[in-house]
This record gives structure tokens, C-alpha cells and sequence, in this order.
């Protein structure tokens, strides 16, 4: 008796009814479970090296509860080598000065 009340709701309706009635609901859940859940507080940063210029990116945020870059990053170029750091707030990306 339940599946007879179930067929003839799902079978009356056009496809394209439950479409758009789902979809801003898997779009919303989708965003909320992405930005609150598996990855909080993202920034994907890039630019150039400070040093040789070439593109570097930089993920400030944390993924899966495991605490990543907050406010200040340390990364390593892969052409140089050269060891940088990159702020959150400005985005700026400094080394140090080489001896």
C-alpha cells in the first residue's frame, strides 16, 4: 500500500519537477559540506617567486580537521629551491635576504 501511493506520486510528476526541485537543494548541501566541512577557512594563494618568477600556489586553510597554513605560510620554490614566506592578509611573498 505504501510503494502504491509512492509510484503513482513519483510516476504523475514530470522528471524536469523534480529536477529543479532538487537541485538547489544538492547545490547548497554540496556547497555547505565543501566550505564548512571538508575544507575551512580556504585561500588559495599564487604568484610569482620572489627570487626567479615563476608561479607558485600556496593553500592557507585547514582540509579534513588537519590544521594547515593560518596566517603566514612557508613554501619552497621548485625551480630555485628558494625557501619563502607568504602572508595571508597582503598576500605578500618575502625571502630572505641572501648573504
Amino acid at each position: 500500500p505504501v510503494f502504491e501511493i509512492f509510484a503513482a506520486f513519483i510516476f504523475r510528476f514530470n522528471p524536469l519537477v523534480f529536477l529543479l526541485l532538487g537541485a538547489p537543494l544538492i547545490y547548497f548541501g554540496s556547497k555547505f559540506i565543501t566550505e564548512e566541512l571538508l575544507f575551512e577557512n580556504n585561500l588559495i594563494a599564487y604568484g610569482p617567486c620572489p627570487s626567479c618568477e615563476v608561479e607558485n600556489r600556496v593553500y592557507f586553510g585547514d582540509v579534513l580537521k588537519v590544521e594547515g597554513f593560518s596566517d603566514v605560510a612557508s613554501a619552497k620554490c621548485p625551480n630555485c629551491k628558494t625557501v619563502f614566506q607568504v602572508q595571508k592578509a597582503s598576500l605578500r611573498a618575502s625571502t630572505l635576504p641572501k648573504d
